[in-house]
């Protein structure tokens, strides 16, 4: 599990057909690492502090064998959402 936040949402020209609907969102870690795409199943907006899962998690959280990582809690509102 990691803490990041939401810096964009992601439109893909072409998506697996299983991801078809899922709404996707890249997220910073708070950590050092790269920035990753994630499943959100919460529809957090940009700028929300969120709680990302990887792995085997994610895709228990997604029900979807194929996710690398899933938003599965919001931390913190963006202060343009207050």
């Amino acid at each position: 599990m990691m803490l990041g936040e939401v810096i964009a949402k992601v439109w893909p020209d072409k998506i697996l057909p299983s991801l078809q609907g899922r709404r996707l969102v890249l997220v910073r870690p708070r950590t050092d690492g790269p920035d990753l795409v994630a499943i959100d199943p919460l529809n957090v907006g940009v700028g929300t502090i969120v709680l990302v899962v990887t792995d085997e998690a994610a895709a228990a959280a997604t029900g979807e064998p194929t996710a690398d990582a899933a938003v599965v809690a919001l931390v913190a509102d963006s202060p343009t959402e207050r």
